[in-house]
């Protein structure tokens, strides 16, 4: 993260607004991140918890996880960052924050002051919270849910010709996610372009632009710093404990919170390697299973392959083989004979009836034709 912060933003203005900006590397791996928190927390409570120990209600938590999760949690914890800091839940980690790009004049008094907290004039409005709130807590729980209504209705529309009741979700939702997708494309070359300090269309909608400057709000500043006994003279009684205190617990409360920067997504990435390496782990043992599922299954004599192995009769002619030719399930049959007959039974081997790999269908001829699925043998 370090490394991203140094990163120039790739603005082209050379004014002290550009250094208000982050760089798109920062703001992606912050989304990234975002994105694999449900992931891995789902991960966590269905390997440890609802796969050992399965009952109603774990298989409700887990059917309904979306809801619990990515709706109340999120949402809650989500709505307390963006109020207290301008910034969601992982942005605040990533040293990220959104202010409020209406006033151009307070942003740029803002870039070139030393002020060390954020005015209310740049703080963001109650709609800007709101879109930001959709964008990150409602707007993919619903593309969620629409995935999975588009896919069931095109699933069904596959074996049915009664498809005409979803033309919504079948036919217009996939042109507005490309669309949407489009939009925000253009709103991040222009990102980049240093046009702009928006990252999403409805973001650049509402004038709401990112930034690196991780300061607190000017309300929370001015009640930290103004304490209701601060004209007290210093005595030692209550107050002044409960003074002392507070002072430890603010300190203590920067420490985590620096801690937590560097260590939430460290934790992140070491879960997605956990979550790799076991998958890999066990898709090794189930394939390991699938190969020893029929060890110990005796092979059945199949009198009939016996016949046409052990005698030199044409299993197609059934006379004895003149001009030989070996098909890919290896019977020996006549060359003519095999070249006529593959055609004309789908390229099915005329023993084991399956159809060879060297049989393919001309759709342009609209027949079979054997390309390699039969070998002639020189016999001398």
């Amino acid at each position: 993260m370090s490394f991203y912060s140094n990163l120039p933003s790739g603005h082209n203005d050379t004014s002290s607004v550009s250094s208000l900006y982050p760089t798109i590397f920062e703001i992606i791996s912050s989304q990234e991140i975002d994105a694999l928190l449900p992931t891995s927390v789902r991960y966590l409570i269905v390997n440890y918890w609802i796969s050992r120990h399965p009952s109603k209600l774990s298989l409700q938590i887990n059917n309904y996880f979306h809801e619990w999760f990515d709706l109340l949690l999120k949402g809650a914890i989500e709505c307390y960052h963006i109020n207290r800091y301008n910034s969601t839940f992982v942005d605040k980690f990533y040293g990220l924050q959104r202010f409020n790009a209406s006033n151009k004049v307070l942003v740029q008094a803002q870039a070139n002051s030393s002020v060390r907290y954020w005015p209310n004039g740049l703080t963001l409005s109650g709609k800007q919270k709101a879109v930001v709130l959709f964008e990150k807590v409602l707007l993919p729980y619903i593309r969620q849910k629409l995935d999975d209504l588009h896919a069931k209705y095109v699933a069904r529309s596959a074996f049915s010709s009664n498809g005409n009741q979803s033309v919504v979700v079948k036919k217009l939702y996939p042109l507005i996610k490309k669309l949407f997708y489009v939009l925000n494309l253009f709103v991040k070359l222009f990102f980049l372009g240093g046009r702009i300090g928006s990252i999403t269309f409805l973001e650049y909608l509402f004038q709401i632009e990112y930034t690196r400057m991780t300061l607190p709000l000017e309300s929370s500043i001015t009640t930290k710093s103004n304490p209701p006994y601060s004209n007290r003279l210093p005595r030692q009684n209550l107050y002044s404990l409960w003074h002392k205190c507070y002072i430890v617990l603010r300190k203590m409360n920067q420490i985590l919170s620096y801690s937590g920067s560097q260590l939430f997504p460290a934790f992140i990435f070491m879960l997605r390697v956990y979550q790799w390496w076991t998958t890999q782990d066990l898709t090794a043992k189930l394939q390991r299973k699938l190969n020893d599922v029929d060890k110990f299954i005796p092979r059945a004599n199949n009198s009939s392959d016996q016949a046409y192995k052990s005698t030199g009769i044409c299993p197609i002619c059934h006379n004895q083989i003149q001009n030989p030719g070996v098909l890919e399930t290896g019977y020996a049959a006549c060359y003519p004979c095999a070249i006529a007959y593959l055609p004309k039974n789908e390229g099915r081997c005329p023993v084991t009836k399956k159809r060879l790999l060297g049989c393919k269908y001309n759709a342009e001829l609209g027949k079979w034709q054997v390309i390699s699925g039969v070998r002639k043998l020189l016999v001398t």
